[in-house]
């Protein structure tokens, strides 16, 4: 028979060596799991469904969605006879929501978002997040240029198609900390480029030491390689750290000095728990240092309505917005962002009305803070929960987490488990986060699968469910099994 032209010997040696841990072989099965548990009238597991604490993504986790975006987003979905037009939309919506969706409806063209946008996003949309920059900041009214601003679907399509830009060959790399969000290290695998780490400082709090950086930066440049731009991810995923304004303002200026483009992931802006911690932006270390007026720094802040308070994964919306890029190349971004048309237009709604929510004295105002703090405080206080619970095992490390949406705890493997892991060609963090999985039924990520140190070895679980008091009592009761079980 003749050979199929499409196979597994034919397809991209970089798609095949790209790998995404937190969908990756756990999660795998996890679902098979899942599917086993609906179809099969004779469980065999001793447990009844599966926790899923391997992804942010709240809604799946029971994280309820906020009313009057949700409010907002219907009457944007109805036509106008149903909606906003309709002689009980007042009955039905709050006023507030009403008026918006029809200002919305306008920005778009009076097509609804069922067409086409503009390939960088609804203009006005592009102006609610310029606005929002600039507040956010403290930065001069109309310093943000809607033009820089392009909406996409999440904030992984923008950091994707950012980094497509950048790796102009293989003898270009990009540093990334360690450990680090998957999306970074599987896009450069993919585009073939270098992955040049740089370590967070586990034992203080993940903290970012600059000497580290110039020590990584020497190494890859000794090794031929051409670095092109540095990832900072803050407040850090999957470390959960906040990093202080001056450390910041020491990466903006390491960055500035090197001439590296700053790729700075900030989807997790709002998720800062301690009184005494606080978000302070590159675009804002950038301002406050003058390389912005000087044009000394080239930087592309990205930011999405899936984590924050919103967690509206599913609706795909995010933004990035850059910094001391040249016309020529921003034309070429519009070329790359205009050869998929659009991002989805709901995602980009939602993104606005992230942005830009109901005012001080309008009629969903009070309900709509009230809802988010909620949310806030049942992360603020799950984060506290989780990463305590966990800490206090006895052979676990976990540092606090002061922001995001993750513990990334160090766990003592037994000799057992890493002959066993060896054996059966595994890390050992993920022999031990199958046994969890199918003993436990929950769903955590093998830490080898965002980088670590040398002989360190854990996971990284969400603190999303509202059954995380009960997790961590069940990761406490399996670690003595799974101690028992690989002791030699």
């Amino acid at each position: 028979p003749r050979r199929k032209r499409l196979s597994i010997d034919t397809i991209s040696d970089n798609l095949k060596a790209m790998e995404y841990a937190v969908r990756g072989k756990i999660a795998i099965e996890a679902d098979r799991i899942t599917e086993e548990l609906k179809s099969s009238t004779d469980n065999k597991y001793p447990f009844d469904h599966i926790i899923m604490t391997n992804i942010g993504n709240p809604h799946a986790v029971q994280q309820k969605a906020l009313t009057w975006p949700r409010q907002v987003m219907a009457l944007l979905q109805l036509p106008d006879p149903l909606g906003i037009d309709h002689p009980s939309a007042n009955a039905l919506f709050p006023e507030d929501a009403i008026a918006r969706a029809k200002e919305m409806k306008a920005a778009l063209g009076g097509h609804g978002i069922g067409a086409y946008t503009h390939s960088k996003g609804v203009k006005e949309f592009r102006e609610d997040v310029a606005r929002f920059i600039e507040k956010r900041d403290g930065a001069e009214e109309g310093s943000v240029d809607v033009e820089n601003i392009f909406l996409t679907a999440g904030a992984s399509e923008a950091i994707t198609m950012v980094m497509t830009a950048l790796v102009k060959d293989s003898s270009c790399g990009i540093m990334l900390p360690i450990p680090q969000y998957p999306l970074y290290s599987a896009t450069l695998d993919l585009l073939g480029g270098h992955k040049v780490g740089y370590y967070l400082d586990e034992q203080s709090i993940w903290g970012m030491k600059i000497e580290e950086l110039e020590r990584s930066l020497a190494e890859a440049k000794s090794q031929g390689i051409n670095v092109v731009a540095f990832v900072l991810i803050n407040p850090g995923n999957p470390s959960g750290a906040v990093l202080s304004r001056q450390e910041v303002k020491d990466i903006v200026m390491f960055c500035a000095r090197h001439n590296l483009v700053l790729l700075s992931d900030e989807v997790y802006q709002e998720n800062v728990y301690r009184k005494e911690d606080e978000f302070f932006s590159s675009r804002r270390a950038a301002d406050e240092l003058g390389l912005i007026k000087n044009d000394a720094i080239q930087l592309c802040s990205f930011h999405s309505v899936s984590k924050g308070v919103f967690g509206e994964c599913g609706q795909r919306g995010g933004y990035v917005e850059m910094v001391g890029i040249e016309q020529d190349v921003n034309d070429c971004f519009y070329k790359l962002a205009a050869s998929k048309l659009c991002s989805n237009a709901p995602g980009q709604a939602m993104v606005s009305l992230m942005c830009k929510g109901p005012n001080r004295g309008d009629s969903s105002y009070e309900s709509h803070e009230k809802e988010k703090q909620a949310v806030f405080e049942g992360l603020r206080d799950r984060a506290q929960l989780v990463s305590e619970g966990l800490d206090s095992i006895p052979g676990f490390s976990c540092q606090p987490a002061t922001g995001a949406m993750y513990c990334f705890p160090s766990v003592h493997m037994p000799p057992g488990a890493i002959k066993a892991a060896q054996d059966a060609g595994l890390p050992p963090d993920t022999l031990y986060s199958l046994d969890l999985l199918q003993t436990k039924g929950i769903c955590v990520v093998p830490a080898s699968g965002f980088g670590q140190k040398e002989g360190r070895y854990g996971f990284r679980t969400t603190f999303l469910s509202p059954e995380m008091k009960t997790v961590v009592e069940s990761i406490r009761d399996h670690y003595e099994q799974f101690c028992s079980k690989y002791a030699e």
